[in-house]
């Protein structure tokens, strides 16, 4: 998980640890190891290739290429 803040709290750790998940804590200033920056990157590229012109668009684009396995 990346450093922010919310992540932190005490209540969603316990939360996480109660739903039987392990937190693993990414060292700071690493978005090249969060996958959330690698997918918004790959969305970025695409983007452009998809010639989309509404945010609607581009949700519906990149939720189909999820589903079909083409996302990162």
């Amino acid at each position: 998980m990346d450093n922010a803040a919310f992540h932190k709290r005490a209540d969603i750790q316990e939360l996480l640890e109660q739903q039987g998940h392990k937190i693993l804590w990414l060292p700071a200033y690493s978005p090249d190891l969060n996958p959330i920056e690698q997918m918004w990157a790959w969305v970025k590229r695409k983007r452009k290739e998809w010639l989309i012109d509404s945010v609607d668009e581009l949700f519906q684009v990149f939720f189909e290429s999820c589903m079909n396995n083409k996302v990162v």
